[in-house]
């Protein structure tokens, strides 16, 4: 837990606020959904749903945030411009409030949300995410057009994932064909509120200096910064291999065969037999990967699906009352009524 010398900005999403020194305000989660393959999108295309499931699982957030202290955006996911349009709609009409993070691997998807939001009135709600080295003129210009003034920033570099690399990217630019750092596309683009994100990339691919960016950015620039560190576990090779699939069998399976009275002892303990193992196996780092995030200073952790809601927020709660703990200190409190240190202790 650090406290930082540069200034630190603060954010403020119709009363969620992100930023800051550590421990002045709860970590903010970002959860995703409409993801590829999600049970709950009936037509990826139209952006078809199941309203009442994606009704719940959103509620099922909001509870535990106000339960717990935590607060919540969504990401939402799209790669077809009328899908967004459906589920930005239905978003708004079951909250008002929250502000929704804008993801899409197509350019053109993400340009015409942009458009969108501005047209309907969501564009003070809207995170564009992101503005990254591979960014075209056509999102440039979108977002120059839009109303959308917070973005996701990526410190993304494929040709160098060092600090320095990283930080060559926000500011020098130089980068998969930018002239422009990223933080001065951002301004050109209208973006007062950015949030950086510190690209969280593979174990062996610089994953290290993924969390060396988010003390970086803080230091440097004062922004809230964060990224989805999930990735890191999804992009883990061997522990998919451990987590197995129908297709192809559980490593982790695998190694309990011929020891009966261990895995006995075993799935005694989880109630959902040998898958329960395999998840446990599977959630551990994959909620673990977020909290070193934490302890770094990180201000916005997207934990990726909805449905992991339960552990990633008790798990966030636990060390946003540490690292307060931690930070006073420093001098440091907590400038959030609704901080878990008031809720959980």
């Amino acid at each position: 837990m650090f406290r930082f010398e540069k200034e630190q900005k603060v954010w403020d999403f119709n009363g969620t606020k992100i930023g800051g020194q550590p421990g002045e305000y709860p970590t903010v989660l970002a959860c995703s959904i409409f993801y590829n393959k999600h049970e709950i999108v009936l037509d990826e295309k139209t952006g078809k749903i199941d309203k009442a499931a994606a009704e719940a699982l959103w509620n099922r957030c909001q509870e535990l945030s106000d339960m717990v202290g935590i607060p919540h955006f969504i990401q939402i996911l799209a790669e077809y411009p009328q899908a967004f349009e459906s589920y930005f709609q239905w978003f708004d009409s079951i909250d008002n409030k929250t502000a929704f993070l804008m993801d899409s691997s197509v350019p053109s998807c993400l340009a015409h949300a942009c458009k969108y939001v501005t047209e309907v009135g969501l564009a003070h709600r809207a995170i564009y995410n992101s503005i990254n080295g591979s960014i075209l003129p056509e999102n440039v210009e979108a977002l120059k057009n839009s109303d959308v003034d917070a973005a996701i920033v990526l410190a993304f570099n494929p040709a160098d994932p060092s600090v320095a690399g990283r930080e060559k990217v926000l500011v020098e630019g130089g980068v998969a064909g930018q002239a422009k750092g990223m933080l001065q596309i951002a301004e050109e683009c209208g973006i007062t509120r950015p949030i950086l994100d510190t690209a969280a990339t593979p174990l062996g691919l610089g994953s290290g200096s993924a969390y060396r960016e988010i003390l970086a950015c803080k230091a440097i620039h004062g922004y809230p910064t964060g990224g989805a560190y999930h990735n890191m576990t999804v992009a883990w090779t061997w522990l998919k291999r451990w987590k197995g699939s129908k297709k192809n069998p559980s490593q982790l399976v695998e190694s309990l065969k011929g020891k009966d009275v261990y895995l006995k002892q075993l799935l005694h303990h989880y109630q959902g037999g040998i898958e329960g193992v395999v998840q446990a196996a599977w959630s551990a780092p994959d909620i673990g990967c977020n909290l070193v995030a934490s302890t770094l200073g990180a201000d916005l952790i997207m934990y990726g699906p909805i449905e992991n809601v339960e552990p990633m927020i008790t798990a966030q709660a636990y060390m946003d009352i540490v690292t307060l703990e931690a930070m006073r200190p420093l001098g440091i409190d907590c400038k959030a009524d609704n901080h878990p240190i008031f809720k959980l202790i």
